[in-house]
């Protein structure tokens, strides 16, 4: 007996959901999720980079972090990704049919960035993914038609879904922009309605409550990210635009990324005949984003996963596009499971590095320094070793200083938390980014006596850092993280005394 495209899909997220607690399990935190590990640790209306919702997402899913597995964090990507899934099914449906929805979920579970970037990994597009998928749901459903009474409920919860987008990452306000695109261009109706106006009030409290916190700190927030996205630079950075455009076809999966070039093609040569209206819908939605940061990249070192959502938007409009071709559905699952196989033995490998070639380095400082992936492993093994050495040497009362956000959160979640220790960033506000704001919640730091520990993969010298405010640098133990009886990088743990 063939089961329903709506049961398939319950068992597809199942399998899915699997598969990533799995990876979630597997894996130890990369620069940036032990990083926002400090959000939930250290909560704020917001925050230097972005705003505060995975934060709030990894106190919710938590319990306040009364669980703090990597796993347990993890889980603040994991359900919500799941949910996501379900939201682009419906969407299908929505526009289609239960098969469409089938197939967007399938291409959602091969592309790299709703898989694991948003999907397994706690980031803020996170919550990001979920909020703009359920208002592109909600509003799919209410702006291309005619105003309607029925339809409020539905208009205050797309732009309420915006409005807790915006609040999980910036790039969220082209939500709006696509909403006003469409109203100008193909539904001016909706400028006659009240309704449509007070929708307004969830993205502009959530941008309000943004504004306010950078108000109070100078807006160093727009000071930031000004940085990185200056839209008036005139110079050409090929090297970032090839990157970006790499990034893209990578992070999206190369059948996604290509399937929805083609179907572009066939839209421009009316080749792919659709309802008019929703195709303009997705477009407006999508576009917008993915000319931008492609845009940005000629200038401005960019990263692919920023135009990662625009790409997801795509995926129920795709999935009409692929739909007829033929076996799509046992290509796209073949396409799935291979690459959960994959992805399962990629996590394996860096925990045990089979296949990996041992780098060589002349000197124990950089030893691992041209290996990504160094910076998931050996935390753990580093935690039990240092936890000892400092408990016999009775310096777990010292505070630990670091100049830099990374590797600053990996040594406060492996090294401190296990030792209730604290760690402060010494150092300039571009370089330690929250810990700026923790410094001030914990103690003052003046103590004669601290603790500085690097790694090989970020090493910088103590003596260079801080010579200024210290006379003494000793070292008090190199610790080699072994992988397959090699060692592969080092740690090191210094005692610096005024």
């Amino acid at each position: 007996m063939q089961i329903s495209y709506g049961k398939a899909t319950y068992i597809l997220i199942a399998i899915s959901i699997i598969v990533r607690l799995f990876l979630g399990n597997q894996l130890e935190f990369g620069n940036d999720e032990v990083y926002y590990w400090l959000y939930a640790k250290y909560p704020d209306i917001s925050h230097f980079d972005h705003p505060a919702m995975v934060g709030l997402f990894i106190q919710f899913f938590t319990l306040d972090l009364f669980f703090d597995s990597e796993l347990a964090i993890r889980l603040a990507a994991i359900i919500p990704a799941s949910i996501s899934m379900y939201v682009v099914f419906l969407i299908g449906q929505y526009i289609k049919d239960d098969f469409v929805g089938f197939i967007s979920v399938l291409l959602f579970n091969i592309s790299i960035y709703a898989f694991i970037i948003s999907g397994t990994f706690i980031l803020p597009d996170a919550p990001m993914v979920l909020f703009w998928l359920l208002s592109f749901y909600f509003l799919i459903q209410v702006i291309p038609e005619p105003p309607q009474k029925k339809n409020t409920l539905k208009l205050l919860l797309g732009f309420l879904s915006i409005g807790l987008a915006i609040y999980s990452k910036y790039q969220s306000v082209f939500l709006l922009l696509g909403v006003v695109l469409y109203v100008l261009f193909f539904n001016r109706c909706w400028l006659k309605k009240w309704k449509f106006y007070i929708a307004f009030v969830f993205p502009i409290l959530a941008i309000g409550v943004i504004i306010y916190w950078n108000y109070q700190n100078d807006f160093i927030s727009y000071k930031f990210h000004n940085n990185r996205v200056s839209l008036l630079s005139l110079s050409f950075n090929k090297d970032s635009f090839l990157r970006e455009i790499l990034g893209q076809f990578v992070y999206n999966n190369p059948y996604i990324f290509v399937s929805i070039v083609l179907m572009m093609i066939a839209l421009i040569k009316k080749k792919f005949l659709f309802d008019k209206k929703m195709i303009s819908f997705f477009l407006l939605f999508s576009l917008p984003l993915i000319a931008t940061t492609t845009y940005l990249s000629f200038s401005r070192n960019t990263l692919p996963h920023w135009s990662g959502i625009s790409y997801v938007t795509l995926i129920p409009l795709l999935a009409v596009y692929v739909s007829t071709k033929k076996n799509i559905s046992r290509k796209l699952i073949i396409g799935f499971t291979f690459l959960t196989v994959l992805l399962s033995f990629i996590s394996l490998e860096i925990n045990n590095g089979w296949f990996l070639p041992t780098q060589e380095s002349d000197k124990n400082e950089t030893l691992g320094r041209k290996d990504a992936l160094m910076d998931m492993y050996g935390w753990q093994q580093a935690s039990k070793k240092i936890t000892k050495i400092l408990t016999e040497n009775e310096l777990t009362h010292l505070p630990i200083i670091s100049d830099n956000w990374y590797p600053a959160a990996h040594i406060d979640y492996y090294f401190a938390r296990p030792n209730n220790m604290l760690v402060y960033g010494v150092g300039e506000l571009s370089k330690i980014h929250k810990y700026y704001w923790i410094n001030k919640e914990n103690p003052k730091l003046n103590n004669k006596e601290v603790l500085y520990i690097t790694d090989s993969r970020n090493y910088r010298d103590p003596k260079e850092v801080y010579s200024k405010l210290f006379n003494e640098f000793n070292l008090i133990e190199t610790i080699p993280i072994i992988r397959n009886k090699k060692t592969v990088k080092y740690i090191f743990i210094y005692q610096l005394i005024k």
